[in-house]
Order: C-alpha cells, then structure tokens, then sequence
C-alpha cells in the first residue's frame, strides 16, 4: 500500500510519501525563508537530516491581470514537482491511497483564494496522475483525529428516553481535539508512546526547544499536519 499525505501551502507545502514500508518528507518552500547569511536558518537546519527540500520561487508581475496568469504557471509548475516526486517514490503495483487537508475558510487573508486555485490544481493533478482514491480531511477533522491518535476518550453516559454513550476526547492539559493548535498538534506527537518512527523521534527529542517557543514555526508547522495525515490514514488502512 502506498500512503501519500499532503498539507498544501503557499510557502511550504508538506509531502510524505509512504511506499514499501518506508516514508519520505518533503518539504516545498521559498529559499529565501529558510537560508539566512549563514546557511540554512534554526528550524530548517534542526529537520535538514530527516527533510527533503525542494526550492519554489513565486516571479513578480507589474498588474493584477498579469498577476494572475504568473501565479497560475508558477503553481502549475511547483505542482508539477509535487506529482514528480509522489511518482518516482511509489510502487506503482501497489494500491493508493492519499490524504490531504483542506481550506480553512476562517481567515480572512486575500492569500486564501490563492491557496484555493493552488490546492484545487493540485488535487486535479493528482486524481488525474496518481490516484482517484483521495480523502480531503478538514482543519477541525485533522486536529480531532490528531487527538483520538494519541488520548483515551473520556466516556460519558448520557441518561435521556434512550441511554447512550459519548466518547470525548482531550489531550493531556484539557483541550479538545477540535480546538487544537499547532502546539497541540505538535504535542500530540511527542506524547504519544505508540509513534516511534523517525519523525516523531526527532520531534521528541527536540521537544525542549520547540516548548519554549511562543508557535511552532515552519517547516514542523505544515510537517506535522502532513504526518499525522499519514498516521490517521496508516491506521484506517
């Protein structure tokens, strides 16, 4: 089974690729925000031995009309490499199966109808060259799922005309799996016992310096998003 996850981003789409019991990360981001005057900057060089990074470069245009169509080739390009890497890292003789996150419609940014026509692209391409087998996971659904990987639900008993039974799931300091942040997301792997792969090795092993950190910063960010997609599809697999 090949297991291909996806948190699409403009500035740092995530890519896990699992294929023959192994999985790759790749990470597509700007050169300028993760080298600085003296290479490669913290977070970036922290992950550089576990991450595959590929270099995307938005052009710049004079117009809102020329504007649009050099966005659309340049995400058609970056796009490209996305797909290239899924198709040179998959045994083709295997099924597919492939996760990726959806939009958040909660902000209010212009980039977000960017990150639209970015992602429906994407999502064309893949159905189209990889595989019709696609689940789109939503912002709330990836968090609650993030939750229900790693904590035991709290189970309520609801008496009313017919008895049933709730299952409520939080993490280790209260909050519920759909009110997670990308800390929580991020603690969701650390705190989980049964995750002993490379990725969420590192992730606990460099715990300290991300703690003390008021966010997590890119590429962990859209990297744990994409991992626990991964995870969330391995187990229903």
């Amino acid at each position: 089974m090949n297991i291909i996850s996806i948190d699409p981003s403009l500035i740092s789409t995530a890519l896990i690729v699992f294929s023959n019991n192994n999985f790759k990360i790749f990470n597509y981001c700007r050169e300028s925000s993760s080298f600085g005057q003296k290479g490669f900057k913290k977070w970036y060089k922290l992950c550089e031995e576990y991450v595959n990074y590929r270099f995307v470069d938005y052009r710049k245009y004079k117009n809102y009309s020329d504007g649009e169509l050099v966005k659309l080739k340049d995400y058609d390009k970056i796009t490209d490499m996305i797909i290239s890497d899924i198709l040179n890292n998959i045994n083709k003789e295997e099924d597919i199966q492939i996760g990726i996150e959806g939009y958040s419609f909660s902000s209010n940014d212009n980039s977000l109808i960017d990150l639209v026509t970015f992602s429906t692209l994407l999502r064309k391409k893949l159905f189209d060259t990889v595989s019709e087998n696609i689940i789109v996971l939503s912002p709330s659904t990836l968090k609650l799922e993030a939750c229900k990987l790693t904590y035991q639900p709290i189970i309520k008993t609801i008496k009313s005309k017919k008895e049933r039974i709730e299952y409520i799931y939080k993490n280790n300091s209260g909050i519920s799996g759909g009110r997670f942040t990308k800390t929580d997301i991020y603690k969701s792997i650390i705190e989980n016992e049964n995750l002993t792969d490379y990725w969420a090795t590192h992730c606990k092993k460099i715990s300290a310096d991300i703690e003390i950190c008021s966010k997590i910063n890119k590429p962990y960010e859209d990297i744990n998003d994409a991992y626990l997609i991964f995870k969330i599809l391995e187990k229903n697999v």
